[in-house]
């Protein structure tokens, strides 16, 4: 179990972050995660995580277990630029954007409007939304051969389109929830179900969530990116000339009973 709520910082299980134009301000009770006037293809990144030291198969979290974070951001969906959020994922990439392992993850994750990225088919590719990924296990070898033939011309939809036939993805938009005010966010993640709640309501129930080991994250970038089902891939490092920030006041991973 852990739990922070930040009165002196935060605590030293977390790797502390920062890259390009992006900061991380400290105030009694509060962590905030800053990027201001980042330049369009230089990455600007500010993130608490506790996964970005420790091999992929020693991630500090696996189900049953409860996320609970306060949150909010500096400008309203569609107006807060790049990507944020916070949640566990297995962080799949290495620095050269190459995937070194399938994409797992659980978590409240904002895109701007500059990014299409869906991977649940029928659900917007922008927004705040809680999300699930499930891509389970696969050799090395088979992820080299992936990245390979996902770079060629006109292959990534190819890619997309087999990956998509393990993938178990379940996504919900939440243009309801007012980024810019304080709410408290949840997840438990079970075996066999993972529940996204916002101020204790039920927004998601997700069957056949990850199973395998996951990391802590939480962030705010100068990312966008086209990808999932029938989209050609691309990526991007956009400008953000606003300053612009996510507040934690809380979080908390603790031991869930599992019901099921």
């Amino acid at each position: 179990m852990i739990e922070d709520t930040f009165q002196n910082g935060a605590l030293p299980d977390w790797v502390r972050f920062a890259i390009g134009h992006a900061e991380i301000e400290h105030a009694p009770g509060i962590i905030r995660f800053v990027v201001d006037g980042a330049e369009a293809g230089q990455l600007s990144d500010a993130e608490l995580d506790d996964h970005r030291t420790v091999p992929r198969d020693r991630l500090a979290w696996r189900p049953p277990l409860r996320l609970t974070v306060r949150a909010r951001m500096s400008h309203r969906a569609g107006a807060m630029l790049g990507t944020a959020g916070f949640g566990f994922w297995n962080d799949p990439f290495d620095w050269v954007g190459n995937v070194q392992t399938p994409p797992n993850a659980l978590w409240f994750f904002y895109a701007s409007p500059q990014s299409d990225m869906a991977f649940a088919r029928g659900v917007r590719g922008h927004g705040w939304k809680a999300a699930v990924l499930n891509a389970g296990r696969a050799h090395r070898l088979t992820m080299a051969l992936g990245n390979l033939v996902f770079r060629l011309p006109g292959m990534s939809q190819h890619v997309f389109r087999l990956a998509e036939s393990r993938i178990h993805a379940h996504e919900q938009v939440l243009d309801e929830v007012g980024l810019t005010d304080w709410h408290a966010y949840r997840i438990d993640w079970l075996p066999r179900e993972a529940s996204f709640f916002v101020d204790s309501a039920l927004v998601l129930r997700a069957p056949d969530p990850p199973t395998v080991a996951l990391g802590f994250v939480a962030w705010v970038d100068n990312n966008a990116a086209r990808m999932g089902p029938g989209r050609d891939f691309d990526f991007q490092r956009i400008a953000i000339p606003q300053r612009q920030w996510m507040e934690l006041a809380r979080v908390r991973i603790e031991p869930l009973e599992s019901i099921r």
